[in-house]
């Protein structure tokens, strides 16, 4: 086995152990339930975005549930350049053109692999 098949071979089984058998011990108490979006208007990102249902807009300072029945918000909500969602230090739009870019180098570097796995066994036979 080549180096570089290996070290992807240990990057996967990295990411495949972080993201299925690390995750935190439940704890038999539930939690509370959520505070409701709007309660968090005219308050800070920090304290909209603890509950991962709402959505902040940074002009209008209002926390707003997310609307689910779209993959992305509707401008008429809140223009994406100036929605926040999970954390507020980033902008919905440079999120969303992140995570593209990273599922393109995901898949291109997938390809890669097994385009040179194609062309060894051809230089074998």
């Amino acid at each position: 086995m080549s180096g570089v098949h290996r070290g992807f071979s240990l990057v996967s089984a990295f990411i495949f152990y972080s993201l299925f058998f690390t995750t935190e011990a439940q704890t038999a108490t539930p939690s509370p339930a959520p505070i409701p979006c709007a309660l968090s208007s005219n308050t800070s990102c920090d304290e909209c975005l603890k509950n991962v249902a709402c959505l902040w807009c940074s002009p209008t300072k209002q926390c707003i549930d997310y609307p689910v029945r779209n993959i992305l918000p509707p401008r008429s909500v809140c223009p994406l350049n100036v929605a926040r969602w999970g954390v507020c230090w980033v902008n919905f739009m440079i999120l969303i053109i992140t995570m593209s870019v990273l599922a393109g180098i995901v898949v291109i570097g997938i390809l890669v692999c097994i385009l040179c796995c194609c062309c060894k066994s051809e230089r074998r036979g």
